[in-house]
């Protein structure tokens, strides 16, 4: 697996323009049946599992990291490459890494595929809310899930503010 770290700016963009382009290197791809832009870049991330299919929960995220390269992302969800599967329906908790950015820690998702291919897998995340995960969590498992965990968007949100926050000049 290919570790090393290559960040590309990411910015939402309506697919719906027709005019998305992108400076080399930076490839980004689009399909009509998809809602978001996917841009491609290699940086790591890392998984905590939240809750596995088998019923496992671990409110905090699992202790035991899984650790992986994006493939590519989008503002919907991610594709990474892993050495070690995660299962359809495996609630993630992520930290997003990219080059000369804060981390993305606990960013919610939702292991929509995983693909051996070779020596390593391919998993396909969906970025979640934490509402939808209400059919996917009990009541009690929603109370105790750790107030850290958010949506993709609620946590670049958290970083920017504090970013903002930085700058500000002191009075």
């Amino acid at each position: 697996m290919n570790h090393q770290s290559r960040t590309k700016y990411i910015s939402d963009v309506d697919i719906n323009q027709g005019n998305v382009r992108a400076l080399k290197p930076l490839k980004v791809s689009s399909e009509n049946q998809r809602r978001f832009v996917r841009l491609t870049i290699s940086s790591p991330i890392h998984f905590r599992k939240v809750k596995d299919i088998f019923g496992n929960f671990a409110p905090e995220g699992d202790a035991y990291p899984i650790d992986g390269s994006i493939l590519n992302i989008s503002a919907g969800g991610v594709l990474a490459e892993l050495d070690q599967p995660l299962n359809e329906g495996d609630i993630v908790a992520m930290r997003i890494i990219m080059e000369k950015v804060e981390p993305l820690d606990g960013v919610l998702g939702l292991v929509k595929r995983c693909d051996q291919d070779e020596d390593f897998h391919l998993v396909g995340i969906q970025f979640v809310k934490r509402d939808d995960l209400a059919d996917k969590l009990s009541q009690a498992e929603m109370e105790l899930l750790s107030k850290e965990l958010n949506h993709f968007n609620k946590t670049v949100e958290q970083l920017l503010s504090r970013y903002l926050r930085q700058k500000q000049p002191q009075e």
